[in-house]
């Protein structure tokens, strides 16, 4: 069964980047800990998907895994990525990304994703800063969503909140 999972860090202030696009911040909060539960969240991944953006930032490969790029200008595939535009769910379908897929970020991916109602599970880690401004982990938008909280893990000063979206009985 496929489970699309946001995994996504932020600061105290909900800002998933500096204004100019910088995340040197998060260098002071990793640590071991972080670093084996993500290793152990990436090895239950089967894909993943980005945004443009967040894939020029941060341009690595991710090694095993088929990766998405949602571009507007790129297409085609370059090693291990697969260039794709347009509606996320039309992308999902004909890509059809199995298991459980990553969206990484950015903002306007997450939006997208969230817009059409295809984030299964959240995972968001907050850091004990407060950025003032800069990238908002969410969009300003009309949309609501309902999420059920599975769990509070605290790793040092960082905080991880996991839930996971409520199905609708309509």
């Amino acid at each position: 069964m496929k489970r699309v999972i946001l995994y996504i860090a932020q600061s105290l202030d909900g800002f998933i980047a500096r204004k100019n696009k910088s995340v040197d911040w998060l260098d002071a909060y990793f640590n071991k800990e972080l670093a084996k539960n993500h290793k152990t969240f990436f090895n239950k991944i089967d894909s993943v998907i980005v945004g443009n953006t967040t894939q020029k930032q941060f341009p690595q490969k991710y090694e095993g895994k088929p990766t998405f790029v949602f571009s507007r200008k790129q297409k085609g595939q370059d090693e291990n990525i697969t260039y794709v535009n347009g509606k996320v769910s039309t992308v999902i379908k004909k890509y059809n990304p199995k298991g459980n897929v990553w969206v990484v970020g950015g903002s306007d991916i997450i939006s997208q994703f969230l817009k059409e109602d295809l984030i299964d599970e959240m995972r968001i880690f907050t850091m004990p800063e407060l950025l003032g401004n800069g990238i908002p982990l969410f969009k300003k938008s009309n949309m609501q969503r309902k999420f059920k909280l599975m769990t509070t893990i605290t790793h040092g000063e960082v905080v991880e909140v996991r839930y996971k979206k409520l199905i609708s009985k309509n």
